[in-house]
């Protein structure tokens, strides 16, 4: 086993840069040498390496602290944090020390993978038709940074202050999770930033159009109203 492969450590930006240009499946481990937990996800890395059924997935991992452009870029906040690439998209992410969740969701992509290749629909038709599911997937959703537990910026943290005040029966799409999404929807909506808040399906706008409704006591009748039952669990 001489030429058994390991993970590749990436350097510079601009090793990161092409590692990520990759068609197939790239996983990286952004990691600190001091951090006893990240230890643990490269013995991790290096065992998956090593079988047969992940040979069509890069392996590498980033000293977070040596390029912390990338490691902003990526949304890096704590060490370890895994991100799952393909096209030079972030397509899935695993924060802290988490093997099965990081198996399963390598497996998860491996198969989408293969049979995304068996397909012919182009991937800008398949990404619209994603990103119409995901308006409609409840009567309200907020496409924002983070989730209503935990919020990642000061905008998305408003706005479920906001409708929360409201009692609002809405549900929450993590952008800084998707990276196809946060792009994509974007262009699909004709709006350039986040939060971005849709009732059945249509843009109502960001954080200052509602705020405007809220105040002027326009909002209040279009929002669905949690039950009493979800407000007490």
């Amino acid at each position: 086993m001489g030429d058994r492969m390991t993970v590749t450590v990436l350097n510079t930006t601009p090793e990161y840069v092409e590692f990520i240009k990759s068609k197939d499946l790239s996983v990286i481990h952004f990691f600190a040498p001091w951090a006893e937990q990240c230890k643990q996800i490269n013995d991790v890395l290096e065992e998956m390496i090593s079988l047969t059924e992940y040979k069509k997935v890069k392996f590498a991992m980033i000293e977070a602290e040596n390029l912390p452009e990338v490691s902003l870029k990526a949304g890096i906040a704590a060490v370890p944090t895994v991100l799952l690439y393909k096209d030079e998209e972030i397509i899935d992410r695993i924060d802290g020390v988490n093997p099965a969740l990081l198996i399963e969701k390598v497996k998860k992509h491996l198969t989408t993978q293969d049979s995304a290749r068996a397909e012919v629909v182009s991937p800008k038709d398949t990404l619209e038709a994603r990103l119409k599911k995901l308006i409609n997937h409840a009567p309200c959703m907020l496409f924002m940074k983070g989730n209503r537990e935990h919020p990642r910026c000061g905008f998305s943290r408003t706005m479920v202050a906001l409708l929360d005040s409201h009692r609002t029966d809405y549900q929450t799409f993590d952008i800084l999770q998707d990276n196809a999404v946060r792009e994509g929807l974007k262009k699909f909506s004709n709006w350039p930033t986040y939060p971005q808040l849709y009732i059945n399906g249509e843009l109502i706008g960001g954080l200052d159009i509602v705020k405007e409704m809220s105040d002027s006591g326009d909002l209040d009748s279009m929002l669905p109203k949690k039950s009493v039952s979800q407000d007490r669990s």
